[in-house]
């Protein structure tokens, strides 16, 4: 299964932020992807229709299928997103919507950033499509998407398509993971609220007294487990109470720290078949200076890839190879024996 979880911060000098973890049980052959203005994106796999995006935009992505699609990303004006698993709730329709158009799930994220800048220009042209049950060559099958996206100006929201339609939720507290429903992890939030980074008092029991074994004991209660649940409270948690950045640098890194709560290593989660799910790479974007960080499974050093310092009207896609080798850097020099 593909797990995920994801979060938007902002920094005291205002940049704002957004980062997600790509939780799956296998590695498609994903690279960092710079789509250049005009290059055009399919909608479906079974029409050859395809749309020129106005705009240029940079994330993880595939190019196995037709038309690159993307995980997760940030376009030239600021606006970024990512789609996350949503199993057993996700919804798509078989037929097209009158007056609408078709598109497969997994290109939503590519169609959005290449045509969208606000939150409000999102929901405009998601109303002109019907997400349709078409499968992808890459899975054979359309997974089961939810979708997050957030601009320049801090908005978040969360997408869900299922059985009622398409719900979008646009007061959120700027965190996802997966099933179920956005609205249900937020009122699980409720039954936390006494969670906190601040030691319990001391306490007497007759002539006993009783204190706690050492700091963190605030957070007593936190679930430490993986499951989606678990997983959107932790990132909650840590976004709330860690110190607030003071700049793009200082944010990447507490993004970075914040997901490290819910990391799963190889051999900690594993399917009814005995597949590792495992936390791929992890990514994070800023909305101002339209830069990309991730790190990956392998490889823990943070890269980065620069959006505005590439040629956005190149007529060919811009893609950069992982770098799987874990980058250590040796402080001292090693004896090299023979």
């Amino acid at each position: 299964m593909l797990g995920c979880s994801s979060l938007a911060i902002h920094t005291t000098d205002q940049k704002n932020l957004f980062a997600r973890t790509m939780d799956f049980t296998m590695e498609p052959d994903s690279k960092v992807i710079i789509v250049p203005r005009n290059y055009g994106i399919r909608l479906l796999e079974k029409e050859d229709v395809v749309i020129n995006n106005q705009y240029a935009f940079i994330g993880m992505g595939s190019t196995d299928i037709s038309s690159p699609v993307l995980y997760d990303g940030v376009n030239e004006k600021g606006l970024m997103g990512a789609m996350l698993y949503y199993a057993t709730f996700a919804t798509y329709a078989e037929e097209l919507e009158e007056g609408k158009r078709g598109i497969n799930p997994v290109y939503v994220v590519s169609q959005i950033l290449g045509n969208c800048v606000t939150i409000d220009d999102v929901l405009t042209r998601l109303e002109a499509f019907t997400l349709i049950n078409e499968a992808n060559a890459i899975l054979g099958f359309a997974p089961p998407l939810h979708f997050t996206f957030t601009d320049a100006s801090g908005e978040t929201i969360v997408i869900e398509p299922d059985k009622t339609g398409i719900t979008v939720h646009r007061k959120t507290i700027g965190v996802m993971t997966n099933s179920p429903g956005y609205e249900w992890h937020q009122t699980n939030l409720r039954a936390y609220i006494g969670v906190n980074p601040y030691p319990p008092n001391d306490i007497t029991m007759s002539d006993l007294e009783l204190t706690p074994f050492g700091q963190g004991a605030g957070a007593l209660g936190l679930p430490g487990d993986f499951t989606p649940s678990a997983r959107f409270l932790r990132v909650a948690y840590w976004k709330k109470y860690t110190e607030e950045a003071k700049n793009e640098v200082e944010g990447v890194t507490n993004l970075f720290h914040i997901l490290s709560s819910v990391n799963i290593p190889k051999g900690v989660v594993l399917t009814k078949e005995g597949n590792k799910d495992y936390t791929i790479y992890t990514s994070a974007m800023c909305s101002q200076s339209k830069n990309y960080y991730f790190k990956l499974y392998d490889n823990s050093r943070i890269s980065s890839v620069s959006l505005m310092d590439e040629n956005l009207d190149s007529s060919t896609l811009i893609t950069f190879e992982w770098e799987r080798a874990q980058d250590i850097k040796q402080l001292n020099k090693v004896n090299v024996k023979s």
